[in-house]
């Protein structure tokens, strides 16, 4: 049979084929082909085995020989702030010297300093800052996002925000959800119930037919949990919860009460939060990027994955709190900081979080009929991905069967 492209040879082909999501001793189960190989056509895997298994049945003009690499589904980045406009360098500066976060934000700036570059950034602005730090998250490996807004904080800029992400998501191919994010701050030259009623009035009805998600920072100094709920509960959006990242209010279990896709961040979730969460289907996105960059102390992701939970591992690729865009070295960072085996980080950046997105039909793992979203990385074994931390192995990134490349 006839395929536009064929890898074969590679010395580990990680499929993540099997359970999904995983939970548990699932999440160590990589379900790796040695000697591994596959057919694409028309931008999806049409067969997965040995090598084989493949050249005996498929030929095809393009033929790639991984020998001595590895091939791993495209990591997932189900939690992203990419879209925006302008840096907080100074802010990280001043952390250094001793602010902290929350001084920040009380003093004008963080959120609110973004918020008020990408209003004035144009639409085009916009779109070609956002571009190149997709650029570089494709890169390291990275083929599916979730995108959210959140920087505009009024109607027309999360529109502007979402319409971007739309472009990008088109204009590169690759696999990606958007989120309107309305609920991220509370500007100060507004009435704070009178901002939950434009959240979930006027911003929600312009924002909502360019959004597949609704989140709300639910926490300590940000929204309460009777606010949250006010402002998801008749939006007609699946839910995605900022939850328990400052202090344990309670966010794990609001997001299991509400039937939330995913809770993220979740440094300060109790165990009582994560078994609420292991019950309703929530998924655990875990975010060590984010307690990295400030200091702060990482989430119990080994407590939620013994309790029962789905967990995920994304960027938080933000200009405030976490300014990492490569999943390799978030792979390394669960790892080292959250106790995770590699096969589990890998599971929750692949397949996982792929789930988290509820596009697990389409990507997260190496599977036929599935888009063929795959990385070659330059090493033999996935264990050197988190183990040479830092290191971008990627070698080749492929989107639907095609090597990435970027529109002028």
């Amino acid at each position: 049979m006839k395929a536009d492209l064929i890898l074969r040879n590679c010395s580990e082909l990680v499929t993540l084929a099997g359970p999904c999501p995983r939970k548990g001793n699932q999440m160590n189960d990589l379900a790796i082909i040695k000697n591994g190989s596959f057919a694409v056509k028309d931008g999806l895997f049409v067969a997965v085995g040995t090598e084989s298994e493949i050249v005996s049945n498929y030929e095809s003009e393009t033929i790639i020989d991984a020998s001595g690499c590895c091939v791993l589904p495209g990591f997932v980045d189900s939690h992203t702030h990419i879209i925006f406009a302008g840096d907080r360098s100074a802010e990280f500066e001043m952390r250094l010297q001793g602010a902290t976060y929350e001084e920040i934000m009380a003093n004008g700036g963080g959120i609110l300093n973004t918020v008020n570059a990408t209003r004035l950034a144009s639409y085009e602005e916009l779109y070609t800052q956002s571009a190149k730090r997709l650029k570089t998250m494709i890169k390291t490996g990275t083929t599916a996002f979730e995108m959210k807004s959140g920087y505009g904080l009024e109607a027309n800029v999360e529109m502007k925000m979402l319409m971007v992400a739309k472009k990008l998501i088109h204009d590169f191919g690759v696999e990606a959800k958007t989120t309107f994010m309305g609920a991220h701050a509370i500007p100060k030259d507004i009435d704070r119930n009178d901002f939950v009623s434009l959240v979930k009035g006027e911003m929600l009805y312009v924002c909502k037919p360019y959004s597949d998600f609704i989140d709300v920072f639910c926490d300590k100094g940000a929204f309460t949990n009777e606010e949250t709920e006010e402002i998801v509960k008749d939006s007609g959006l699946p839910v995605r919860l900022h939850a328990d990242e400052l202090a344990d209010t309670g966010g794990a279990s609001l997001a299991a009460k509400l039937g939330a896709v995913s809770a993220d961040h979740l440094i300060g979730a109790s165990n009582k939060g994560f078994e609420d969460m292991a019950r309703s289907g929530t998924v655990a996105t875990f975010l060590p990027g984010t307690s990295f960059f400030l200091g702060k102390p990482f989430a119990r992701a080994k407590k939620a994955i013994e309790l029962g939970c789905v967990v995920a591992i994304a960027s938080d690729r933000n200009p405030g709190s976490c300014t990492i865009q490569s999943m390799p070295f978030v792979i390394g960072l669960a790892c080292l900081k959250l106790g995770m085996t590699p096969a589990q980080a890998i599971s929750a950046a692949t397949i996982n979080a792929a789930y988290s997105i509820r596009s697990h039909d389409r990507v997260g793992s190496i599977k036929k009929g599935k888009r063929a979203d795959f990385v070659i990385y330059d090493v033999e074994s996935y264990r050197m991905i988190p183990y040479e931390l830092g290191v971008n192995h990627a070698k080749m990134t492929f989107i639907k069967g095609k090597e990435a490349s970027w529109p002028d």
